[in-house]
Parts: structure tokens; sequence; C-alpha cells
């Protein structure tokens, strides 16, 4: 059991942080300290430097002055500095003040021999040593400089055996550090993951992360929490869209199922069979364009739609439109018109290009209600041509404006006027798919205008033949 929780627990981001945090400051300690040991030691070895300058000095001053003008600079309060002139006859001529150097014994210092390399005299006290080193004057007289240093041996391992005892609480420190940085930077992934954990088993998709912070794991719950609004408004749109698919998909198989039973059960002979038919097709068509339709949309939408892009001369396609609905528009008592020039193009499939003039223009004539009008116009602007259809109906509420490109949503709710609901979604996701984009304007009781952008087209070269 200890071995599988272990093992899950190295699994888990925040021991795998830890870890490296406390890696990190270790190793970081230790190349402290061993810089530090590194600098100890060369600091120590230094400390002969400064004893061979401050010799050279008084040598320097000794030939140059005299023996005399030595013993002055030696004996002066401001020289820290051990110094001892020994004559021709090996006796001491002059020697640093006792009291400074009381805790050395000096009797040892004038009784070994005066060597020309390093002599260390220890301390009777301390564990402190007086490093001397001498030089050769002129007349047989012999100079000694020293400086007391602490034994470099004990210097040396007093670090090593400290290092050694500090390394158990900074491993700890280590250890507490590491876990208390995961445990706080994990804490927007805990959420998260908790979050996540709570929507999978409940279903509820309105828990939302906690965020504290700007920093880039809490801009993921920011997101993340985005996200999650997104996709409960998508459910509440597919819920709404399923509702609307079953309430126009119930009406016609309803319809079907009673021209089917009515047909069956009546004795009308050929013909009531065959208007019967008749009638179920006509049902069958419903259904069948509104699926249609719907798969248009998705291909459009996700851009597998096949395009068959060609110049398009705008006013000749609007022309045909506009004759299409003419008698649609004279039932309504709509009066549509056209101010297109004759010379602009649009790169675009011509086909698809109806069905999105031909959607704009049916809810135009269908909204806008007896003694209205109907204007389209076209022009060419940069590399663009703009298509608006503005008509003088009731408008669009502005709440409604948004959802009028929703799938399956009718600004009808009472549903007194026919229709799938799909035609301004199927707009905007041909025009979509054409690089080219949709806009709205509407202003409740003035009416509404949609203005289209495509991209434009060159005019086609008309080749000329001889005769």
């Amino acid at each position: 059991m200890p071995l599988n929780l272990l093992s899950g627990l190295r699994k888990t981001l925040i021991f795998r942080l830890t870890l490296s945090y406390s890696l990190i400051f270790v190793a970081s300690t230790m190349m402290l300290f061993g810089l530090s040991y590194f600098f100890l030691t060369v600091s120590v070895r230094d400390n002969q430097k400064i004893i061979q300058s401050r010799l050279k000095k008084f040598t320097s001053l000794a030939q140059n002055e005299g023996i005399p003008a030595l013993v002055q600079a030696a004996g002066d309060r401001r020289n820290k500095f051990f110094v001892r002139v020994v004559g021709p006859d090996k006796k001491t001529v002059f020697m640093s003040p006792a009291r400074s150097w009381s805790k050395f014994d000096l009797q040892m210092v004038e009784e070994r021999p005066v060597g020309t390399g390093w002599q260390y005299f220890h301390a009777r006290t301390d564990a402190d040593v007086l490093e001397v080193t001498s030089a050769h004057l002129a007349n047989g007289y012999t100079l000694q400089v020293g400086n007391d240093i602490e034994d470099r041996k004990e210097i040396l391992e007093d670090f090593r055996e400290t290092t050694i005892a500090v390394m158990i609480p900074i491993l700890v420190i280590g250890l507490a550090g590491g876990a208390f940085f995961a445990f706080r930077v994990t804490r927007p992934i805990r959420n998260l993951v908790q979050i996540t954990q709570s929507i999978v088993e409940t279903g509820n998709m309105d828990a939302r992360v906690p965020v504290v912070g700007d920093d880039e794991l809490n801009e993921l719950g920011k997101l993340f929490n985005r996200v999650l609004e997104k996709i409960e408004t998508l459910v509440q749109g597919m819920r709404g869209a399923l509702d609307n698919v079953a309430h126009d998909l119930r009406t016609p198989m309803a319809r079907l199922r009673a021209i089917a039973e009515t047909a069956l059960q009546s004795d009308s002979g050929r013909q009531g069979r065959k208007e019967a038919l008749m009638a179920c097709l006509e049902e069958s068509e419903r259904v069948l364009t509104l699926l249609n339709t719907l798969m248009d949309i998705s291909e459009a939408e996700t851009g597998t739609m096949k395009l068959d892009l060609a110049p398009v001369n705008v006013s000749a396609l609007i022309g045909e439109i506009v004759e299409l609905y003419e008698y649609v528009a004279e039932a309504e008592d709509v009066a549509v018109s056209c101010n297109v020039p004759d010379d602009i193009f649009m790169r675009a499939d011509r086909n698809r290009m109806r069905q999105v003039l031909a959607n704009l223009l049916d809810n135009a004539v269908k909204y806008t209600g007896p003694a209205g009008s109907v204007v389209i116009e076209a022009r060419a602007r940069d590399d663009q041509i703009v298509i608006r259809v503005q008509d003088s109906g009731a408008g669009i509420p502005p709440a409604e404006i948004p959802k009028i490109w929703h799938r399956l949503h009718r600004g009808d709710a009472s549903r007194s006027r026919p229709g799938l609901g799909l035609g301004l979604s199927l707009v905007a996701a041909v025009v979509k798919a054409h690089n080219g984009r949709i806009a709205v304007e509407s202003t409740l009781g003035s009416g509404s205008v949609f203005t289209l952008y495509m991209p434009a087209a060159p005019q086609p070269v008309k080749l000329s033949v001889a005769v």
C-alpha cells in the first residue's frame, strides 16, 4: 500500500514541482557554499601576499633611509604588522611592542633561527597563528615581517563542518518551501480539476472556477469559465433548436400520417389516392428542405461547402431574384425597387448567392407588411461589392438582433408566418464561406437594413470576333 501511494504521488504535478524547487534551492545553496569556501581559501592564501608586500616596503625603506628609519616606521602605532630587526650578531635590534603580540611566545620567535621561508608560531591561548617571513638587509641585518592568521586547516575544517551541519535544515527548508510553492502555484489547476470533476459527475454547468489574481494559471481559469459559459449557451441553444426541429417536423409528419390514413380508409378511388400522394410529397418536400438547409449551413460553417467561384453580374442576379418574388410582393402589397449599376461584378458562387439574396428578399417582403416597400441597392467600394436590402417593416428588437443568425430561431414566436427559421443562418454561413460578411441595422417601427460585403471581381473581358 505505501509503495502504491508513493508511486501515485510521484506522478503528481505537486510532487514534481516540490522536488524541482527543492533540488534547485539545495543546489543553489551548495553552489554559494562552494564559492564561499573557494574565496575563503583564496583569502587565506592572499594573507601571504600582503605580508610580502609589507616586507618589500620595509626593505626598501631600510635600503634608502637606513635602519633607524625602518625602526621608526615599524614602531609607529599605525603599523599593524609584526616587525623584528636582527643585527649581524643574531641579536634582536628591534621587535614590535609585546603588548600587541602578547598572545604569542615572542621568546620563541627570538630563539628560533631566522629562515628564508615562512615560519609559523602558535598562540598560547587560541588557534591564531603568527605567519612570518624574512629578508636580508645590508650590513648583515635581517628583517622579519609577519601577521597573525587563524589556522588555515582549522578555518577550512570549521567551515566544512558548519556546511554539513546546516545541510539538513537547508534540505528541510527546501522541501517545505517547495511544497508551499507547489501548492500555491497549482491551486488554480486543482480548482480547475475539481470543477471539471463536479461537472462530469453532476452535469451542472453552473459551476465556475474561483479566480484570484491575474497570472497565467488564473487566466486559464478565466478562459475555462468563458468556455463553460459558451458551452452552457450552446447547450441551451441546442435545446431550443431541438424544440424547434421537433415542432417543425411534428407538423409535416403528422400531416403525412393523417393524409396516408385518410387515403387508406376512404373510398375516393384513384383520383383521391393521387391527391393524397401529392399532399404527402409536399409535406416530405418541406422536411427534406429543412434537413438539406441544415446540411448546407453545417458545410458552410465547417468550410467544406464546395463553391464554384466566378465573376457574377450583380445587377443580373438581383434582377432574377426580384422577378422571382414579383408575384409574392404583389400579393403582400409590397413595392420592390432596385438601384444597381450594370457594370459591377462580385466573385461568388452564383447558385449560393441566389440563395442568400432570395432569403434576404423573402424575409424583407414577409415582414414588411401591406403598403410597405423594399429597396435593393448595390455599389462597388474599393475591393468590395456592397449590397443593401432595406425594408420599411416593423424592425427587429435590439435584444433579438444577435439571435437572428442562430439556427431555427424564429423572430415570430407565435409562428404565425411560415418558415423554417434557417434562412438567416444559411445567409450568414454562405457569406462567411465566400470570405464576406453581413451586418444588420434595425429600428423598431422603421424597418431593417441588411448589408452584404462581398469580394469584388474584375469585369470579364468581352472577346470580339471579326467577321
